[in-house]
């Protein structure tokens, strides 16, 4: 009877030291809990960064789509107009509109190219552009050396729109760009990328065709206004020959927007 008085503590304590042993095996230690974290915290940041690059790569598909059918629009032009490429602006017998109400008839599929799906507005887009009633909203800006602003003079004259031969490497001359937006006039592009050609003119010697154009601002603001943009880095283009490609950033050269003649 002593002995088994003596043995049960014996039992109840190995019993108890058996428990707290299991206990402790299934918990977690705080380094354990750190490391899930850290994985969970390192698979978000690439699932997040594969989201965007995967978003930006999208709106840079459905831009050059765009561009690709206003240069559609613009041949149609041309074809009905002796080979001249669209004015920038017409201001000429009594009219007052932009490139968009000169091309946007042609886009037999987008009649509303007022409108906020208008395939003028571009899919990277960084503000939000607004309709006005007399607006035309736009987030390309054509090149001012192949599609001129015309508008007539006190005496009558106009200037003369460029032919199609006097571009002799289309395939290099951009047409139209990613224009940067500027919030003080609906989050629309200038629709001339005006202070691109003041900075460098409208043609010049081959020796200078690889020199790289000004940057700009690369702000949509106002100071942005009349330069190309580079939306992720890269800019969109609508070529002379209806082609679309991307320009990294700083990747244009003089001759992406220079001429070859001007007559």
């Amino acid at each position: 009877m002593e002995e088994m008085e003596t043995s049960l503590p014996e039992t109840t304590i190995m019993i108890q030291q058996s428990t707290n042993a299991r206990s402790g095996k299934q918990g977690f230690t705080l380094v354990e809990v750190l490391v899930v974290i850290s994985i969970i915290v390192v698979l978000a940041v690439v699932v997040f960064s594969v989201s965007v690059r995967v978003r930006n790569s999208a709106r840079s598909a459905a831009t050059l789509s765009n561009l690709r059918e206003i240069g559609g629009a613009a041949t149609l032009w041309m074809g009905e107009n002796n080979n001249f490429y669209p004015p920038c602006w017409d201001n000429t017998k009594g009219r007052n509109r932009s490139y968009v109400q000169t091309l946007g008839a042609y886009l037999h599929d987008d009649p509303n190219f007022r409108g906020p799906e208008s395939k003028f507005i571009a899919p990277n887009a960084r503000l939000t552009v607004t309709v006005g009633r007399y607006s035309h909203p736009a987030t390309y800006s054509m090149n001012p050396a192949v599609c001129r602003n015309i508008t007539a003079g006190s005496d009558g004259t106009v200037p003369k729109l460029i032919h199609a031969t006097q571009v002799e490497r289309p395939s290099e001359v951009i047409l139209m760009a990613d224009g940067c937006q500027n919030p003080s006039n609906r989050g629309q592009s200038n629709v001339s990328a005006y202070r691109i050609i003041g900075a460098v003119g409208q043609t010049g010697p081959p020796s200078q065709f690889r020199e790289p154009i000004p940057v700009g601002p690369d702000e949509d603001l106002p100071s942005g206004d009349g330069w190309f943009r580079y939306p992720y880095g890269r800019c969109h283009a609508l070529m002379c020959d209806g082609s679309a490609q991307t320009f990294n950033k700083g990747s244009i050269q003089k001759r992406n927007v220079w001429i070859d003649i001007v007559r």
